[in-house]
């Protein structure tokens, strides 16, 4: 019997297409927030879907953990409700969502680092 890999099997269950996307995020366990323990933490997505994304951390996180994600997209900002592409990089749109860690890996590519797989479960606006 032949096992997929994990990006093989991945690729079978995603339901949006992955875009990869190189920005530091910040991230936080929902947990903590409720307990205002709140430390930020930092991370680098890799790529990003409708439905989820994909960051490197240099820790591992346990499935299902809620997670804050900030994301900061350099040359755009969010106005009413719309994003609008500036091409300012100082122009910052930032987007917070709450999602939940549905798979880890140690990464293959970068040593000492971690792949997160975060599924959406909401956006906090501000």
């Amino acid at each position: 019997m032949v096992e997929q890999s994990k990006a093989e099997s991945m690729e079978d269950r995603r339901q949006h297409e992955r875009c990869p996307k190189n920005l530091a995020i910040r991230y936080v366990p929902l947990e903590d927030l409720m307990r205002k323990a709140s430390r930020r933490k930092d991370g680098e997505l890799l790529d990003i879907a409708a439905g989820g994304l994909c960051f490197l951390t240099d820790e591992t996180l346990a499935l299902g953990s809620q997670l804050v994600v900030v994301l900061e997209f350099p040359g755009w900002l969010a106005q009413d409700g719309q994003w609008i592409a500036t091409k300012q990089e100082e122009d910052k749109g930032v987007l917070q969502v709450v999602g939940m860690v549905v798979w880890v890996a140690v990464s293959q590519t970068y040593p000492d680092k971690y792949e997160i797989g975060l599924q959406f479960s909401g956006i906090i606006t501000t």
